[in-house]
């Protein structure tokens, strides 16, 4: 099969525009999980990432400090919180 320009579309998915958890940059791992605990989760597996739950829902938290603000917004946002609610638990 040839490859035709008119058929190729670009791998590019321009990102949301980030809400007020980028301005939590510089958050590392370990307070972030204290947080998700005092939310309700507790973890689960410990290894290169930490994986926690609340028995619903499961959240896979990476061991960087600090946390990227694009991964911390997702982990937000699985973790069914608004950013007020996170930065509160802080």
């Amino acid at each position: 099969m040839a490859f035709h320009a008119a058929h190729w579309v670009p791998f590019f998915r321009p990102r949301p525009p980030m809400s007020d958890v980028s301005l939590m940059h510089g958050i590392d791992y370990r307070a972030a999980i204290a947080a998700l605990e005092d939310a309700g989760f507790w973890v689960v597996r410990e290894g290169v990432h930490v994986v926690m739950t609340n028995g619903t829902r499961v959240l896979t938290v990476p061991c960087n400090d600090p946390i990227h603000p694009y991964t911390l917004e997702g982990l937000v946002r699985d973790a069914g919180m608004t950013s007020e609610q996170f930065r509160k638990l802080l």
